[in-house]
Parts: structure tokens; C-alpha cells; sequence
């Protein structure tokens, strides 16, 4: 199981946003999704976010839910 945890997301876009890199969109395994949404900051925020399924997004930013079970990547504008 992945080591990865929404303490580490929030992280990550918190560095990206001090070096004023925007990130557009968030590439989440589905088992990482999975564990995400056991969270209930994140679940919380993400269904508050969406009026249609298959658009989330999580601090403003759009989620995209892959096939590879734990992969987390983040498609910026640079």
C-alpha cells in the first residue's frame, strides 16, 4: 500500500503555490483516491466541489482519477 497521505498533498501544492507554479490539474491512482477520501477534509471538499461526478476538484484544482492504482502527478502550465 502506498505510503503517500493527504498530509503530503497538501504539502506539495503549498510548495507549488510559494514558487508561484499553478498546477491545473491532479492525476490520482484510484486506490489513492480511495484513500483520500477516507479523509474527511478532503472527501468533504471534492463532493462539496463537483454538481457532476466526473468533475472534482480539490483546492480549486481539477482531479483527474486513473486506472494506475497509486499514481500521483501533477500537469502544470510551465
Amino acid at each position: 500500500m502506498s505510503d503517500i497521505n493527504l498530509d503530503f498533498l497538501d504539502e506539495t501544492l503549498n510548495q507549488n503555490e510559494k514558487k508561484k507554479r499553478k498546477i491545473k490539474k491532479i492525476r490520482i491512482g484510484y486506490k489513492l483516491y480511495e484513500k483520500f477520501m477516507g479523509d474527511h477534509k478532503f472527501a468533504e471538499e471534492v463532493v462539496n466541489s463537483a454538481l457532476d461526478l466526473d468533475k472534482r476538484c480539490y483546492r480549486g484544482i481539477k482531479i483527474k482519477i486513473t486506472h494506475d492504482d497509486y499514481e500521483l502527478t501533477f500537469l502544470t502550465n510551465d
